[in-house]
């Protein structure tokens, strides 16, 4: 990891970030005229696109510090914890504590009555699902922390839509991070991989 590669991945993360916003909003704008970023113009239509881009750019940079902090959290922890199979299940249980603790926090709240159950479901399933890929391109050691951090780090960036109680805002919030992190945990393996290596190896294989 350099400082270009690392720009690299930060930019390309916000852009993602503000894309996927965007997406996500004009979805939700078509199919629910109400959904507003900016209630004071709501009736400005492209006014609230616009703002619905560069909330996607401010998701975008938030998920990349609590990716860099949950690299720095590994990081340390990782140095503490002297066997790694500890540190390794106190992030699946975190993960499972955050699933229930969401189910808490939207029970009998200001959300719809699904939510409590609708929303860690979702989380879980997209989680398993990026941690599998993950899995598939590196190794099974990999199946736990992908899921600490896709479920534990995008609920914590999340926190302000679980605090405004509206489903609309909790959505719009959940989307971008979610893609974000899948973005950034699936690249990681590809940053830190050292093609000079790969081309070596390639090049020995060919010669035999």
């Amino acid at each position: 990891m350099n400082l270009r590669k690392w720009m690299t991945l930060f930019g390309t993360t916000i852009l993602i970030g503000g894309a996927s916003s965007l997406i996500a909003g004009i979805i939700m704008l078509l199919c629910d005229s109400s959904f507003q970023v900016v209630v004071k113009t709501g009736n400005d239509w492209m006014f609230n696109v616009t703002m619905m881009a560069l909330a996607g750019l401010t998701f975008g940079a938030f998920a990349h510090m609590g990716f860099f902090a949950y690299l720095m959290l590994n990081y340390i922890a990782r140095s503490i914890i002297k066997k790694p199979y500890y540190w390794v299940a106190l992030q699946g249980f975190v993960a499972v504590f955050v699933l229930a603790e969401i189910g808490y926090w939207t029970y009998d709240s200001a959300f719809p009555a699904a939510t409590f159950w609708l929303i860690p479901l979702a989380l879980a399933a997209v989680s398993l699902a990026v941690a599998w890929w993950k899995v598939k391109e590196t190794t099974a050691g990999a199946w736990i922390p992908t899921l600490f951090y896709m479920i534990a780090v995008t609920t914590i960036e999340a926190m302000p839509g679980f605090q405004s109680g509206k489903i609309t805002s909790l959505i719009f919030t959940l989307i971008p991070l979610l893609v974000c992190n899948t973005f950034q945990i699936m690249r990681l393996h590809r940053v830190l991989s050292k093609p000079h290596a790969s081309a070596s190896a390639v090049s020995a294989n060919a010669s035999r």
